[in-house]
């Protein structure tokens, strides 16, 4: 299977997560969405990733999606799914996927000088509500980092703010977001594959 993927996008990263603890082989295909390559064109029109490409030459698009496809094909017991009847965890699971996107969509916006945007002011506001009440239930429940999958796209969603949107946030929620974050069952995963090592752009066995 080939993964296309982009070294500082949050879902790419998520899913190449997924992909290292659920111990599924992959060859990585690093790409730029944004110059429509004919690569990414020919298996998504949308030109956005990740995208997993299968052994059977379909193309699956979506980060959960791609996750979820991964989570069905392996018998790994490092990453546990969220079963739909766990209302707290699909919750989470949700809350951090917004987190996520909202998070990005304001980084895209900020590319194109458009940082006064009404969406993007808004996009800002509500990642400040967001990590507040967060922070809230991760002080108040430290279990709230399970070692399942829900888990694994909080912290994802949290490294990406602290990365592209720290500025948002004060200083003392800062320190409580990388404290959470030090508690992860994922934060040694994670750290293999940090931002920072994504942007070498490695083969997926160096991961």
């Amino acid at each position: 299977m080939k993964l296309y993927l982009n070294d500082t996008s949050p879902f790419s990263r998520a899913v190449l997560a997924t992909a290292v603890l659920t111990n599924m082989p992959l060859t990585l295909e690093w790409v730029d969405p944004w110059a429509t390559p004919d690569t990414l064109l020919r298996l998504n029109p949308f030109s956005t990733i990740p995208v997993l490409e299968t052994e059977g030459s379909h193309a699956i698009l979506e980060s959960l999606t791609i996750c979820e496809y991964l989570l069905q094909h392996s018998s790994s017991a490092q990453l546990q799914p969220v079963k739909a009847t766990n209302t707290p965890r699909i919750v989470l699971l949700g809350q951090s996927k917004t987190l996520m996107e909202v998070a990005f969509r304001s980084a895209a916006l900020a590319r194109f000088d458009a940082e006064n945007n009404p969406l993007s002011i808004r996009g800002k506001q509500s990642i400040q509500r967001a990590i507040h009440s967060l922070v809230s239930r991760l002080e108040a429940e430290p279990t709230l980092f399970e070692p399942d999958f829900a888990s694994l796209y909080l912290h994802v969603a949290l490294d990406y703010v602290l990365f592209r949107h720290s500025e948002l946030l004060e200083p003392k929620t800062v320190d409580s977001v990388k404290t959470a974050l030090s508690n992860s069952p994922y934060q040694s995963t994670l750290n293999r594959i940090s931002i920072e090592v994504l942007s070498k752009r490695p083969h997926y066995n160096e991961l």
